[in-house]
């Protein structure tokens, strides 16, 4: 892949260890709707988008667990357990162009980085620099100019609008939080 294509993968998933013998990866997605993973005909397996490889998918079903759902895949190239081993814990990418259409009002994470956060009194709170993904929730790592970055949860009670489009997040800030 040449340096252009790099800026149209997107994370879909993280390989997390083979399930059974036959070099099926067990794959933690990360979308919200793992069904997109289904219908991928090629992903990319490496540690950034630079040093991904391509893989043809050649099956992908879902499982439910206690832990939520997985993706269970397997890859041409990897055909038993101690390939899936060699891979390790590596983040799986696909081609924007790959993934199927967002509904309306639907957006990708990373299109958020950048995005203007204010207050909902039309205060600048900052810019946003880096979303990061925990069990409960996402949070959202503000960079504000000549301040420490300010961590805000991003559930309802706090994040009020987003709009990607024009690049703008509106926060209503409690007590303490931008202190």
């Amino acid at each position: 892949m040449d340096s252009s294509s790099w800026g149209n993968l997107l994370i879909v998933g993280q390989i997390v260890k083979a399930h059974g013998l036959k070099g099926e990866c067990k794959v933690v997605p990360e979308s919200d709707d793992p069904n997109r993973l289904l219908n991928l005909k090629r992903l990319w397996i490496g540690l950034t988008p630079q040093t991904a490889r391509p893989y043809k998918v050649e099956s992908a079903r879902l499982q439910t667990s206690k832990r939520g759902i997985t993706a269970l895949m397997r890859f041409s190239g990897i055909n038993t357990v101690n390939d899936v081993q060699a891979l390790g814990k590596l983040p799986v990418f696909a081609q924007l162009e790959d993934l199927p259409p967002l509904q309306p009002g639907e957006f990708f994470l990373h299109d958020l980085v950048g995005a203007a956060v204010v207050a909902d009194d039309g205060a600048p709170v900052g810019r946003l620099k880096d979303i990061l993904d925990t069990p409960s929730y996402d949070i959202y790592v503000v960079e504000r100019s000549g301040k420490q970055d300010v961590l805000i949860p991003a559930v309802p009670e706090f994040v009020l609008t987003t709009d990607v489009n024009i690049g703008r997040i509106v926060i209503r800030p409690v007590d303490g939080l931008l202190d």
